[in-house]
């Protein structure tokens, strides 16, 4: 289906770039002209670029804070929340991180405080606690001087859908944001447009490269932090 989607793409904006995506217990990669991309899929989702426009558009003053909590099920990778939540700070902030202290509960908790080059400081909570049949529940926030932003509506604690069926055989939801790609979840949507931006852009083939390479220096410091119980620098 992936495959497909993307090629519809390809195909009607006249790409001809040759592209195969491909997905691993979440992750996202798309391969090429032979050689192997990752895809950090979440710079692609409409929230995340419209949090990334309003924290450069003149809407806050000042950012201060950046708030990321995300919860998964059992089984999924806490590394895998850990790092997406990481490129969220640095994609949102378009800085780096200096430097990071990471505390873990077991291990399936973690709690994260990142310290970025331009002075905002990131706390992140990560869990793998839902029951496994759960969707993710995320927020996303930015504090400042003057002005907030959140990627969900201020009063609600979990992800809203745009449709709801209770029906005699249990209920149902619907959540359709890309009429191109519809029949989707929220992240295919992203990992889909991702490749295809990723196929059409050399320069983003090189940016996704670097950033990869990044988030696991990032990943390392956080690794030392939690076994050595104090601050990593980057």
């Amino acid at each position: 289906m992936l495959q497909e989607k993307l090629e519809l793409l390809l195909e009607k904006y006249d790409v001809s770039t040759k592209a195969e995506i491909n997905s691993n217990d979440g992750e996202y990669t798309v391969t090429i002209d032979g050689k192997v991309y990752p895809l950090l899929a979440h710079r692609f989702e409409r929230r995340f670029t419209e949090l990334h426009k309003m924290y450069h558009d003149g809407t806050l003053e000042g950012p201060s804070h950046i708030r990321c909590s995300h919860i998964g099920s059992f089984g999924d990778s806490l590394t895998r929340l850990v790092r997406r939540e990481i490129d969220i700070c640095r994609y949102l902030s378009d800085a780096e991180v200096a430097s990071v202290t990471a505390y873990t509960t077991g291990k399936d908790a973690m709690n994260l405080i990142l310290n970025l080059t331009d002075g905002v400081i990131c706390t992140i909570e990560a869990a793998t606690t839902l029951p496994q049949s759960a969707n993710d529940i995320d927020k996303h926030e930015v504090i400042s001087r003057r002005g907030f932003i959140c990627d969900r509506v201020v009063d609600t604690q979990v992800p809203q859908q745009s449709i709801y069926m209770y029906c005699e055989d249990g209920n149902e939801t619907y959540t359709d944001v890309d009429f191109e790609l519809y029949g989707l979840t929220i992240d295919e949507i992203a990992a889909v447009r991702a490749a295809f931006e990723l196929a059409r852009s050399e320069e983003l083939r090189a940016a996704a490269l670097k950033d990869s390479e990044m988030l696991d220096k990032i990943m390392n410091a956080v690794a030392s932090s939690v076994s050595e119980c104090k601050k990593a620098q980057i």
